[in-house]
């Protein structure tokens, strides 16, 4: 699956971005629209597309940041993942 199929696919969890908009969205709205309300194999899949590498940047750059929109379980699952397979 492509980055823009997956993003069709959930394109219901970004529910207060524009329609017009949903297909231009970071990386950095995707993650953390996927972890905070997608499913379990939605993550998997995101992971699949946008590689470990890339969620470990991600991830760097939120942990950066005093404040952050993320759940503080998807926030540590995320730091689990990065920390065992982007490390």
């Amino acid at each position: 699956m492509t980055r823009a199929e997956f993003i069709t696919k959930n394109a219901h969890l970004f529910w207060y971005i524009k329609k017009e908009a949903i297909p231009n969205i970071s990386n950095e709205v995707l993650v953390e629209f996927i972890f905070n309300y997608g499913t379990w194999d939605d993550v998997k899949e995101l992971i699949k597309i946008i590689g470990f590498q890339e969620l470990k940047r991600v991830y760097e750059d939120v942990t950066d940041r005093k404040v952050g929109n993320y759940l503080p379980e998807m926030l540590d699952l995320m730091g689990r993942i990065t920390h065992k397979y982007a490390s």
